[in-house]
């Protein structure tokens, strides 16, 4: 997993980060939603968490105005609380 970080183009910083799914490793195996099973990005700030897929080639290598491009297109999602 690689984690990169920007500043789009209003000021907000957001972090992005790849999430691929291992296959065999549990009973989660087919609790994933459909579509997702390639792996997508999860980019997040501070009010807001997103995710796109399927994961663009060049992410990792994209500026930032490319990453606020691909956070455009990514679908919200809602946050997981922790408690």
């Amino acid at each position: 997993m690689a984690l990169r970080s920007f500043t789009d183009s209003t000021g907000h910083e957001w972090r992005v980060w790849n999430i691929v799914p291992q296959y065999g490793t549990g009973s989660d195996d087919d609790t994933l939603t459909p579509g997702l099973e390639g792996g997508w990005l999860c980019f997040e700030n501070e009010g807001d968490k997103r995710r796109l897929c399927p994961i663009p080639d060049d992410w990792e290598t994209a500026d930032a105005e490319q990453l606020e491009r691909y956070c455009g297109q990514a679908k919200a999602v809602k946050r997981r609380s922790l408690v």
